[in-house]
């Protein structure tokens, strides 16, 4: 099955289709893995903060699963080194995390309007009502 994949949020502008074989979906799936795992150790060192050890551990696991996020993108969507630059130059670690979330999620086939629609619902909040803004 090949999957279209959206590039506008990283900085890319044309879509780029891959094949969702089952290599690429076993990538996606130690990716998302990869980044639990690193939610997982942020809640637990998040207790922990006031230890320089601990902090400087935290770091160091953030860069490292950093470097395979942009090896995970650069093998699965075939970029090049300089468009691998162009987007660590373009996209903040929230947007990096979401556009991973949104590749991993197509490659295992979901559709991009039910990922879309997820997502706005999940913007939303519980019962429809908008997040609220620290603006406020």
């Amino acid at each position: 099955m090949t999957v279209k994949i959206n590039t506008k949020q990283i900085g890319l502008g044309k879509p780029i289709n891959i094949h969702a074989t089952v290599g690429a979906v076993d990538k996606a799936d130690e990716m998302m893995i990869t980044l639990l795992s690193l939610d997982a150790e942020l809640s637990k060192s998040d207790k922990n903060l006031d230890s320089s050890e601990a902090m400087i551990a935290t770091l160091k696991k953030e860069r490292e699963v950093n470097k395979k996020i942009f090896v995970f993108l650069q093998d699965v969507l075939k970029l090049s080194d300089k468009q691998v630059d162009m987007i660590k130059e373009r996209v903040d670690y929230q947007q990096l995390g979401s556009y991973v979330s949104y590749v991993c999620n197509r490659i295992k086939g979901v559709p991009e309007d039910t990922y879309q629609k997820a997502v706005n619902n999940k913007k939303k909040g519980p019962k429809g009502q908008g997040e609220k803004s620290s603006d406020q």
